[in-house]
C-alpha cells in the first residue's frame, strides 16, 4: 500500500498595489517516503538547540534562517532524492481585480499547484494521498471555504483514490518546512532576481515554474 503525501506553502502577500509584493508563489513538495528526511532535519534542529542556538527555534523557516542554518538544511534536503516540488509563479499586477478576495485567489492558485502534481506524479497502485498545508491565513469561515475548496480539486483529480486534507502548524511538519525552503527560493529568483538557493535545490524541481500569468492579454492592473 503506497500513500502520496503532498505539502503546501506560499511566498508572497495579498497587497494587490505597487506596495505589495510583485509575485505570489504557490509551492508543492511531494514524496511517497516522508519520514527519512523529516527524521534529520529533525536531528539537526536537536543538534542546534544542543550547542545554544535553540532560542526561537521551533522549526526552520527559510526567510528567517540565517546563512548558515539554511546550508545546514539545504545540505539535507539535497541529500534525499525521494522527492519533488514544483511551483506556480502568479505576476500580481496581472491578475484581474475579480481574483483579489484572498479566499478565491488562494483557492485558484493552490487547487493550480495541486493539480499539476495528481496530474502525472501519481503512481499506479497508491493507496491514498495526504495533502497538508500550514494552518491557513483566514478567518474560521474562510478557512473552512478554502478547505472545501481544496478538497473538490482533489476529488476532481483524484478519482477513485482517498484523501485527506490537513492544516498543520509548520512547526510540527518538517514537511511544510522543506516546502518553505521550496517556495522561498522560487520567491527569491522571481521578486529578487537572486537565483542562489533555486539553484541549489533545482535537481529536485519536477518541471520549469507555471506562470499562469502569461497566458493572459497582458493587461497591467496596477
Amino acid at each position: 500500500m503506497s500513500t502520496l503525501h503532498v505539502h503546501l506553502d506560499e511566498s508572497g502577500n495579498l497587497n494587490f498595489s505597487p506596495t505589495g509584493s510583485r509575485y505570489f508563489v504557490v509551492a508543492a513538495a511531494w514524496t511517497y517516503d516522508p519520514a527519512p528526511l523529516a527524521a534529520d532535519l529533525t536531528a539537526i534542529r536537536f543538534q542546534l538547540v544542543k550547542h545554544g542556538h535553540g532560542e526561537r527555534l521551533s522549526g526552520f523557516h527559510a526567510c528567517d534562517d540565517p546563512s548558515p542554518r539554511r546550508d545546514l538544511v539545504m545540505n539535507v534536503l539535497l541529500n534525499y532524492k525521494n522527492w519533488n516540488f514544483a511551483a506556480i509563479v502568479v505576476d500580481k499586477p496581472r491578475v484581474n481585480p475579480s481574483l483579489y478576495e484572498p479566499m478565491t485567489f488562494y483557492s485558484k492558485f493552490a487547487g493550480m499547484a495541486l493539480r499539476f502534481v495528481f496530474k502525472g506524479r501519481v503512481r499506479p497502485g497508491t493507496s491514498q494521498v495526504l495533502v497538508y498545508t500550514d494552518t491557513l491565513p483566514f478567518e474560521k469561515k474562510r478557512a473552512l471555504a478554502v478547505e472545501v475548496s481544496i478538497k473538490k480539486s482533489c476529488g476532481a483529480d483524484l478519482p477513485g483514490i482517498p484523501f485527506q486534507v490537513f492544516h498543520h502548524r509548520r512547526e510540527s511538519n518538517a514537511w511544510i518546512q522543506l516546502t518553505d525552503y521550496c517556495c522561498w527560493s522560487v520567491c527569491r529568483k522571481w521578486e529578487n532576481d537572486n537565483p542562489d538557493a533555486y539553484d541549489r535545490l533545482k535537481a529536485r524541481l519536477a518541471a520549469p515554474e507555471i506562470d499562469p500569468m502569461s497566458r493572459g492579454d497582458g493587461t497591467l492592473y496596477y
